[in-house]
C-alpha cells in the first residue's frame, strides 16, 4: 500500500500538469487567433512634402495650399511619423475615411501591455483649427481616464495654431480627404 502523501502528491501533479497543458493551449489559441498587424510602408505623402519644403523656404505670405489624402497615404504618412516619434507608444495604423467619420485603429503599447484600440471621430474646422468631436472609442480605460485622454487630445489640437498655416476647407469622401487652407 502506497503511503497517502505519495497519492496526493501524484494528484497533485496531474492536476497542476492538467491546468498548465489547458493554459498553454488556450495562450498559443489566442495568439494564433490574434492575427498579423497591418503594416505599410513609412511613406510621407508627396503633397505634404511639397507643401512643408515650400514652408520651409520661407518664400510664402498668405497663398493657397490644398493637400489630398486617400487612406493608404494617411496610413503610410502615420507610419513614417510614428517610426520618427518611438516615444509614441502606437504602431500599425488602420483609417477609414467617409463623409461622416474617421474611423482609425492599431496596436497601443499600454502600461507595457500590447491592445487593440480603434476608435471614430467627426473632425470639423473652427477658426482655422481641427476639432475632434470623439464618436466611439475602444480605447481600454476606465471612463474618467478616457475624458481626460479626450480633453488632452483637444489640447494638442490647439497646438495646431503655432503652425504656419490655417485650415479654411475640409472635404470628407469615401476612402479620401482633401484639405484646403492658407500658409501665413
Amino acid at each position: 500500500m502506497k503511503p497517502i502523501g505519495q497519492i496526493f502528491l501524484k494528484q497533485n501533479f496531474w492536476f497542476a500538469f492538467t491546468l498548465v497543458t489547458a493554459n498553454l493551449f488556450a495562450f498559443v489559441a489566442t495568439l494564433f487567433a490574434a492575427g498579423t498587424a497591418y503594416v505599410v510602408d513609412p511613406v510621407r505623402d508627396p503633397e505634404i512634402v511639397t507643401l512643408l519644403d515650400y514652408i520651409d523656404s520661407g518664400d510664402h505670405s498668405g497663398e493657397p495650399w490644398e493637400v489630398t489624402l486617400t487612406e493608404l497615404e494617411a496610413e503610410q504618412t502615420i507610419t513614417w511619423y510614428l517610426e520618427r516619434y518611438p516615444q509614441i507608444p502606437f504602431e500599425h495604423p488602420r483609417v477609414e475615411i467617409t463623409p461622416h467619420y474617421v474611423a482609425g485603429e492599431g496596436e497601443a503599447t499600454l502600461a507595457g501591455l500590447r491592445v487593440h484600440v480603434g476608435g471614430k471621430a467627426r473632425i470639423t474646422l473652427e477658426d482655422g483649427l481641427p476639432v475632434v468631436d470623439i464618436l466611439e472609442s475602444s480605447l481600454p480605460v476606465p471612463g474618467p481616464i478616457r475624458e481626460v485622454l479626450e480633453a488632452e487630445i483637444q489640447r494638442q489640437l490647439q497646438r495646431a495654431d503655432g503652425l504656419p498655416v490655417r485650415f479654411t476647407e475640409v472635404e470628407w469622401d469615401n476612402g479620401q480627404v482633401v484639405v484646403r487652407g492658407i500658409i501665413r
